[in-house]
């Protein structure tokens, strides 16, 4: 025989440690990742209020229903989908688990962390933390759009959680002017500024639509607008997310027709 036991015994070994290396990062990454959004779990359904119950308290003109607010419901589920991915990635090299293992932690801290401050009603504390919140979401949608190998339920998680907390923070900043009596800023009232922003974010999601060719962004904004056209009781207000409702429901229809004809 040419080969001898030992031998192959031998040359199964590199075979058994590669596989080993291979499976701890990845172990690890789910692990942390798992970890976090526990945690991120246990703190949102531990505080006494929700989120929807503090900000109707004095709501802003841009306020949504509160049936909005249960969007947060998917986002957690579609991360945990997500998390769960990520023990069965081929490519340990080059998948977005690897590459997004930094920013994945802080970002459940500091949601964990606006969660805190917004239900204890520490408002212009909550402004700053969801902004921050905000900024880590931002370069996390990036890394996962530009990577080869993410495929729709890694790109889907993030942009619907992108354009909630796009939301979502203009609407705290609002809530925070409703909560200390500010009616005017730089001679321009509450309602003056809610259209301005409004019509920005608008033009914010037909923008990023566009560049990424992502339809489940603008969606959250569609979703968002509807709510605040049903809650409103300001005219002005109303139409202009009506509208703005309308104009991005075409975007998404001719994103989709685009979509389609690239493939």
């Amino acid at each position: 025989m040419i080969f001898s036991h030992h031998h192959f015994v031998y040359n199964l070994k590199p075979l058994h440690m590669k596989g080993l290396t291979t499976l701890q990062p990845v172990l690890r990454i789910f692990i942390v990742n798992m970890g976090f959004f526990i945690l991120m779990l246990f703190i949102n359904y531990s505080v006494g209020s929700s989120v929807g119950d503090v900000a109707n308290e004095q709501p802003a003109l841009i306020q949504p229903a509160g049936y909005a607010f249960s969007i947060w419901g998917l986002i957690y589920a579609l991360l945990f989908v997500w998390i769960i991915r990520g023990l069965f990635v081929r490519d340990e090299k080059t998948n977005v688990y690897r590459d997004t293992q930094a920013l994945i932690p802080i970002n459940f801290l500091l949601n964990s962390a606006w969660i805190i401050t917004f239900t204890q009603e520490y408002i212009f504390l909550s402004t700053v933390v969801i902004f921050l919140l905000l900024f880590s979401l931002i370069p996390l949608y990036r890394i996962i759009k530009r990577n080869r190998n993410s495929g729709l339920m890694d790109r889907l998680p993030f942009s619907i959680y992108l354009g909630w907390v796009s939301v979502a923070s203009i609407v705290n900043v609002f809530t925070g002017f409703s909560r200390s009596n500010l009616t005017t800023f730089l001679g321009t009232g509450e309602l003056g500024w809610s259209v301005v922003i409004l019509m920005i974010l608008t033009v914010v999601a037909i923008l990023l639509t566009r560049l990424n060719r992502d339809i489940w962004y603008p969606l959250v904004f569609i979703w968002s607008y509807l709510a605040i056209f049903i809650r409103s009781d300001e005219e002005t207000i109303r139409w202009v997310a009506l509208i703005s409702t309308v104009l991005l429901v075409i975007i998404v229809l001719l994103q989709v027709i685009y979509n389609l004809r690239r493939r």
